[in-house]
């Protein structure tokens, strides 16, 4: 009896211990990140003597986060990325002269997505993470052609659809503060294709990020 009652004992201070050092752990923390996508889809498909287009985008967001314990977090990020591509096309016009033609494609996100990050301590400073993000995006589209001299295709889509997961480490710098450098596959609702941007109808955008962001708890 007295053994039990002494390892129940011994199992409660345990038990006591994690839990402060869990409930230590827990509360409100900010994120602020920069990336660099990149396209996995093109924005115009090529054809005899045109290039295909697939726009790069960089951007950066900021994401709040709360932590239940070292484990499990909740948060809700806010986003923006930008990015263009460019070619010039050379040819003979309708008077057979020798001409070229600057084509331009822009893009641009926002986003806010809430999510749900899974945290695996490797060491004391050193943690690997996994988080997937759902919520809301809306993208602007345009192409400009130097030949019809400004733009000729613009396109704002409708709030849609947007999601990312992503993988990456999480090194401690301070007591409170961190780096994290990850991978992130997202898609976009609302990226339009060439032939679309003239109506306006979204196509979902897909890309892989690399993002290097510093957070801080509170």
């Amino acid at each position: 009896m007295k053994k039990t009652a002494i390892t129940l004992l011994a199992c409660a201070a345990l038990g006591a211990a994690y839990g402060q050092e869990e409930q230590q752990k827990s509360g409100f923390g900010l994120e602020v990140n920069a990336a660099y996508n990149f396209a996995l889809k093109d924005i115009v498909k090529a054809e005899e003597g045109v290039p295909a287009y697939s726009v790069d985008t960089y951007g950066v967001d900021l994401t709040a986060v709360y932590a239940f314990n070292e484990h499990h977090a909740v948060n809700i990020r806010f986003g923006y990325t930008t990015g263009d591509d460019e070619h010039t096309l050379y040819g003979y016009d309708y008077d057979d002269k020798f001409v070229s033609e600057r084509i331009k494609v822009e893009l641009e996100n926002i986003y806010i997505m809430p999510g749900y990050r899974l945290t695996t301590p490797l060491n004391d400073s050193l943690s690997f993470f996994g988080g997937v993000n759902m919520g809301l995006a809306q993208t602007k589209g345009k192409i400009e052609d130097s030949w019809l001299e400004g733009s000729f295709s613009e396109s704002k889509s409708k709030w849609g659809f947007a999601w990312s997961a992503e993988i990456g480490l999480s090194q401690k710098v301070t007591k409170t503060g961190s780096v994290t450098l990850a991978l992130q596959l997202q898609g976009l609702c609302g990226r339009p294709k060439y032939e679309e941007l003239a109506d306006g109808k979204p196509e979902n955008q897909l890309n892989l990020g690399v993002r290097l962001g510093y957070s801080c708890q509170f």
